[in-house]
């Protein structure tokens, strides 16, 4: 693993982004404390759409995964959601719109 200051990844960004496309791994450093880490983002097989850091964050506990998939009929039926076709504006940009052209 690369170990390199903050100001050394500002300055060379590029390279060391090539540097990980070609599989190393780059850990940054903040006055010599490790803050934070470049890893290649590996592709997900076919069958398994998540990327590796979402699964070890599942496995820490840190997140869980939801019950259900897409969003529930009642959460679609709701009218706090706001769900524009075309180009017709929501309300709240239609009053914002009004309020800043009448100078309050």
């Amino acid at each position: 693993m690369i170990q390199v200051n903050i100001s050394e990844i500002k300055n060379r960004l590029s390279y060391y982004l090539r540097l990980v496309r070609g599989g190393e791994q780059i850990e940054i450093l903040d006055r010599n404390t490790p803050l934070a880490r470049i890893i290649h983002v590996s592709q997900a097989s076919a069958r398994d759409n998540e990327t590796p850091w979402i699964k070890e964050i599942q496995r820490l506990g840190i997140v869980t995964p939801p019950k259900k998939k897409g969003y529930s009929k009642e959460l679609l039926a709701g009218k706090k959601i706001i769900v524009t076709k075309g180009r017709t504006k929501p309300d709240a940009l239609i009053a914002l719109l009004e309020e800043r052209n009448t100078g309050r």
